[in-house]
């Protein structure tokens, strides 16, 4: 995950700049609300009485005039401008208008991090292993729908546990008043990943499902048939010995960069709308591999097999980004809530690849294109687009506890409207003609590319700190 830390601190580095090339701001105090006048109370503030010297007084008295009286403030005890702000109540002022003063929050640029606890909406993948009671007759175990088949691997969602995570963001603004801006984040979530194991000596029956569109002959030809329930071996008695390793891994991360315009602001609130460019990117991956051994009594003793089938789809949102952000402070503590739309297009990859090897007892290694899922009607790279939506909202609650620094926590929600994953390229009809060693073809060609679009969603806590200067 390094590359994305590296390329989060570069936009983060490019914010900074901007800011400090900022000529000084017009106003010195950033403050939440207009300067009060100073109470004089204690030793804070002295007042000094001038006397007029003693003078011959003429015919006619005039009135005594004393001089003005002196605020002299204790040397080195400045009032903290916060500090001032946090002790005056927030007024209840219109927003409507425009700002003769500082908009706050106080601060000409920030940069700021947050810990991530998301969840993630689920890749739904077919039954891939199942097993059969001992003594199963070989033509129906471990079909699915068969009698005493229970699924091993699959037939659920992956990669929807709770993962931490990271976002960096910052900006600044373009002007004293803080009324125009720019802003940029990026943010990733850990990896999800499983991988579950299936495996037998030869005691137990586990078995690979799918649908078969051919029957094979006792001559060893194929015909074709109406599709049926059917599975591959993987352990059966006196058969075959071998296991099944489904993996699979989940990768979620994004970022963009945005242009902030003030609308309305208050002494203690304000609405800016946001408008800019959203990028995410959804990589999934799926890896099945068998190993397989011939047991002495079959037609291939002491043959091995390996055969894999790999699956992996990633999909990258690139969009115009539209939306609002507002706060309101109370003293020392904010709420603030963000919502945007992006609209633009999700560029998918998908990658089906697939590889059998037999090596005969003591003979060479035959490969063969296509495992069991994937075979030459399927196996490729392909790209599509569609048009999609990214909708974010999110709340957060915090407080500023010292003049640059601010802490809060809060909530966040990504829907992504169009995307394929892995278990949505996964056919599960196989014209049994085509899995290897594949001696005669017959009838049309399964598995095949037909891809089906389903929505993203990711969700979680924030918990965050932001410094403001």
């Amino acid at each position: 995950m390094s590359k994305f830390y590296l390329s989060g601190l570069i936009v983060l580095l490019g914010l900074s700049g901007a800011a400090v090339a900022q000529t000084p701001a017009k106003f010195q105090r950033p403050a939440f609300v207009p300067n009060k006048p100073a109470v004089a109370s204690g030793d804070a503030v002295r007042q000094v009485k001038a006397e007029a010297a003693p003078v011959a007084l003429p015919a006619m008295t005039p009135p005594m005039i004393s001089a003005p009286a002196l605020s002299v403030a204790p040397a080195n005890t400045p009032t903290p401008a916060f500090m001032a702000d946090v002790n005056a109540a927030c007024g209840e002022q219109s927003m409507l208008g425009g700002c003769d003063s500082l908009c706050g929050p106080p601060g000409r640029f920030w940069i700021g991090g947050e810990y991530l606890l998301w969840q993630t909406k689920g890749n739904f993948l077919p039954a891939l292993a199942t097993g059969s009671p001992a003594g199963s007759a070989q033509s129906v175990a471990g079909t699915l729908g068969g009698p005493g088949t229970t699924t091993l691997i699959g037939n659920r969602d992956y990669a929807n546990d709770w993962r931490s995570g990271f976002r960096l963001y910052g900006g600044a603004w373009l002007n004293a008043r803080q009324t125009l801006g720019i802003e940029g984040d990026w943010f990733f979530l850990g990896d999800s990943s499983s991988r579950e194991v299936a495996a037998s000596n030869g005691t137990q029956i586990v078995t690979r499902p799918f649908i078969n569109t051919t029957r094979r002959n006792a001559d060893g030809t194929f015909t074709q048939v109406a599709p049926f329930q059917d599975t591959q071996l993987v352990s059966f008695p006196n058969i075959l010995s071998g296991q099944v390793a489904v993996n699979t891994n989940s990768q979620f991360f994004g970022g963009g960069a945005n242009l902030l315009a003030n609308l309305l602001c208050g002494e203690c609130s304000r609405l800016d709308a946001i408008v800019g460019w959203r990028y995410l990117n959804l990589t999934d991956t799926l890896n099945i591999r068998e190993d397989l051994t011939g047991l002495p009594g079959s037609q291939n003793p002491g043959a091995t097999f390996v055969v894999q089938d790999n699956f992996s789809t990633t999909n990258q949102f690139n969009g115009v980004n539209l939306g609002l952000a507002h706060e309101r402070r109370f003293g020392s503590f904010f709420v603030a809530t963000r919502a945007s739309v992006a609209l633009g297009n999700t560029n998918t990859i998908v990658d089906i690849n697939g590889n059998t090897a037999i090596t005969p007892a003591g003979g060479p290694t035959t490969n063969f294109a296509g495992g069991l899922l994937t075979q030459p009607s399927n196996i490729g790279r392909y790209e599509l687009n569609k048009f999609a939506t990214v909708t974010e909202v999110g709340a957060k609650l915090g407080a500023q506890v010292t003049d640059h620094l601010r802490v809060y926590a809060g909530y966040n929600f990504i829907y992504w409207s169009d995307v394929i994953r892995t278990g949505n390229v996964i056919d599960l009809r196989v014209n049994g003609s085509q899995i290897a060693p594949r001696l005669n073809q017959t009838g049309p060609l399964f598995p095949r590319f037909e891809p089906k679009y389903t929505d993203f969603l990711a969700h979680g806590i924030v918990i965050g700190a932001q410094l403001r200067y």
